[in-house]
Parts: C-alpha cells; sequence; structure tokens
C-alpha cells in the first residue's frame, strides 16, 4: 500500500513538472525569468503538498476511520447477540473511540434487559 502511494506521488509529480515545462515551451516562455520563476514555484508547492500534507491527511484519515470503524463492529456485533437474546453483552471501547455514549447505552440497555427477564 505505501509503495502504491509513493509510486502514485512520483507519477503525480513527475506529471505536474512535465506539464509546467510543456506550457512554457509551447508559449515559447521556456527563457523567460519571471515565467521560469513562477511554474518552479507552482511545481515546489505541490511537491512539498504531495510529500508533506497529502500523507498527514492520509494519516489522519486512517486514525479517525480506526476510531469509528472498530467500535461500530463491536456495536454490532453486541446488538446481534442481543437481538438473539443474549442479554450478557458489555461493551469495552478505548477512552479515545468514538461511539462510546453510544455503547454505554447498549451496556445500560443489555443490564436492563438482564434484570426484566
Amino acid at each position: 500500500m505505501l509503495l502504491i502511494l509513493i509510486a502514485l506521488t512520483a507519477i503525480g509529480l513527475a506529471t505536474v513538472y512535465l506539464t509546467l515545462w510543456m506550457t512554457l515551451r509551447a508559449f515559447g516562455l521556456e527563457h523567460d525569468a519571471v515565467s521560469v520563476a513562477l511554474f518552479t514555484t507552482v511545481w515546489w508547492s505541490l511537491t512539498v503538498e504531495l510529500l508533506v500534507v497529502a500523507p498527514f491527511v492520509i494519516w489522519m484519515g486512517v486514525l479517525l476511520t480506526h476510531k469509528i470503524a472498530g467500535p461500530l463492529v463491536r456495536i454490532q456485533a453486541a446488538l446481534a447477540r442481543m437481538t438473539n437474546g443474549h442479554y450478557d453483552v458489555h461493551l469495552r471501547l478505548r477512552k479515545r473511540d468514538a461511539l462510546v455514549e453510544l455503547a454505554e447505552g447498549i451496556n445500560r440497555l443489555a443490564e436492563s434487559l438482564r434484570t426484566h427477564r
């Protein structure tokens, strides 16, 4: 997965670089210092974004997904057990997980169903 991301980043950077230089040549601006400086600045900005910002955004996405998807899987499994009449459910989520309040509510529901059985 990491190799694929690196390869896609390299392809993206190469594409941007070639596109910028082809544009400069198409308009005969490859010797114009201002145009070259402008296009070089754009290329470096995109390079920094792809190499620094994009991995950070991807990492944050994975982290947030992990904090939501993990609890959802456990909550779904607990609810499936409860629909089959097994009320001995007790969900334990990590402190920083999302949906902790929902899990606590399901725990109270399971406790209530156990006592009123």
